[in-house]
């Protein structure tokens, strides 16, 4: 079976390895520590296609600059972590983005965009839309997730699995809120607008009164952005 190399990137806290353990052991850990880096190895039948992953989970610290470049090189495909309640875990996101892109010479990189931490929306520091934008400009599917919903978790590597087979392109992106639903945006059409598609399997993780704000404001200037950036080639210029 074809070897499928995935590294998880993200900084410390923002629930790499919670997201991890999820998908390969099927439960959520409490505690663990952020220190140790861990290669997991997990058989797939994704779409009648047998493959292995190999998961690199990388520790918080070396999320970014102390980061040894040969895992950027190996890896074939990139899940990109921060927590929605954490708005620096966020620009340091687009900080690893940046260096990856110069690792990878400018090549297209399959990533997938994950907003962790959707059960705890009432400490909401990064709205969907500032998700969504990223997303776009890196041309990569969006998601927001908790690492203690199994099926969520699932659908962050399946999602990636799917832009790797599909060369990195990913002209929709995915986003999993907390009501239980699957929505999708075209990045290079409807911009942040969010549409409701087929249920994917998704359930309940917090009550309906816990769904993110809608910021309407924001949403009308948020569409033109991301239009725009949907015209930029990678690899983007991060800040």
């Amino acid at each position: 079976m074809p070897d499928i190399p995935i590294v998880v990137l993200g900084g410390g806290g923002v629930g790499k390895s919670c997201l991890t353990i999820q998908y390969i052991q099927g439960h959520f850990v409490d505690k663990y520590d952020a220190t140790i880096e861990d290669v997991y190895r997990k058989p797939i039948d994704l779409d009648n296609q047998p493959a292995v992953l190999t998961i690199v989970d990388t520790a918080g610290q070396d999320a970014f600059g102390a980061m040894r470049d040969q895992y950027l090189r190996k890896g074939q495909g990139f899940v990109l972590v921060y927590s929605i309640t954490d708005a620096e875990s966020f620009q340091q996101l687009k900080r690893i983005y940046a260096q990856l892109c110069r690792v990878k010479g400018g090549k297209s990189v399959p990533c997938v965009v994950v907003g962790n931490k959707i059960d705890e929306v009432n400490y909401r520091a990064v709205s969907p839309e500032e998700g969504s934008l990223f997303a776009a400009q890196a041309q990569c599917p969006f998601l927001e997730v908790t690492a203690k919903n199994r099926r969520m978790a699932e659908e962050v590597f399946e999602t990636l699995v799917h832009t790797i087979r599909n060369g990195g392109n990913a002209s929709e992106q995915k986003h999993a809120n907390g009501a239980g639903g699957t929505f999708r945006t075209d990045a290079r059409q409807s911009g942040t607008g969010l549409h409701a598609s087929d249920n994917a399997g998704l359930h309940l993780v917090a009550p309906s009164a816990l769904s993110p704000p809608s910021y309407p404001k924001k949403k009308k200037s948020m569409r033109s952005a991301v239009s725009a950036a949907a015209l930029l080639s990678l690899p983007p210029l991060m800040r």
